[in-house]
């Protein structure tokens, strides 16, 4: 009787860790098609980037709304490790290179991840939901970085503040055609014209 109720939890364990892995196959795939520039994949481009079937697409993912959020959740991961890396150290004027360096690494990473949600948010509440969070958490790193920015006049708070959002990057990078290094540069120069003065 006991033995049957342990093959029975393999059974179920096996059937979980199964549809874990199917979905984290699916996410990997969703993935793979943001960088190649695919910025609202369909799940047929999905299932076929994963090696799988639509139907197990569908089995494993409710709608795109969950494929988002878990997508997002696995990015949050991966930009969480890079940033718990990374302390402020220096004076005002290192501790902006260090930020504005560590940011563009983690925004370049996540181009046209970014490029996906800023063209879709106002489609999916997750994505909306999502990107707002960023911002916010963004603005949380800023001023733990560079605390001399509570200072400042409101208006030149927002002003940096808007200069250190994602949008902004790919405003830079794509409408700007700026390289990594003159974006860098540029954020950098504005940084220091604000907190530097005198």
């Amino acid at each position: 009787m006991q033995n049957t109720k342990i093959q029975k939890n393999f059974k179920q364990d096996g059937r979980r860790l199964r549809s874990l892995t199917s979905q984290t196959i699916i996410v990997d795939a969703l993935l793979v098609l943001l960088k190649r520039g695919i910025l609202e994949p369909t799940a047929q481009q999905i299932a076929n980037e994963a090696g799988i079937s639509i139907r197990t697409v569908f089995r494993q993912i409710e709608d795109i709304e969950t494929l988002f959020s878990k997508m997002n959740e696995k990015i949050k991961l991966s930009n969480k490790e890079m940033i718990d890396n990374f302390e402020p150290k220096g004076d005002l004027s290192q501790r902006i290179n260090g930020l504005i360096t560590l940011e563009a690494k983690i925004f370049e990473d996540n181009l046209q991840y970014i490029k996906s949600t800023l063209s879709l948010k106002f489609k999916y509440n997750v994505l909306q939901s999502n990107y707002l969070k960023v911002q916010k958490d963004l603005k949380f790193i800023l001023y733990k970085w560079l605390p001399e920015i509570k200072d400042l006049d409101n208006s030149y708070q927002t002003h940096l503040n808007s200069i250190n959002s994602t949008g902004y990057w790919v405003e830079l990078r794509e409408t700007q055609m700026l390289s990594v290094d003159e974006a860098i540069e540029l954020k950098i120069n504005v940084f220091k014209n604000l907190l530097l003065k005198d």
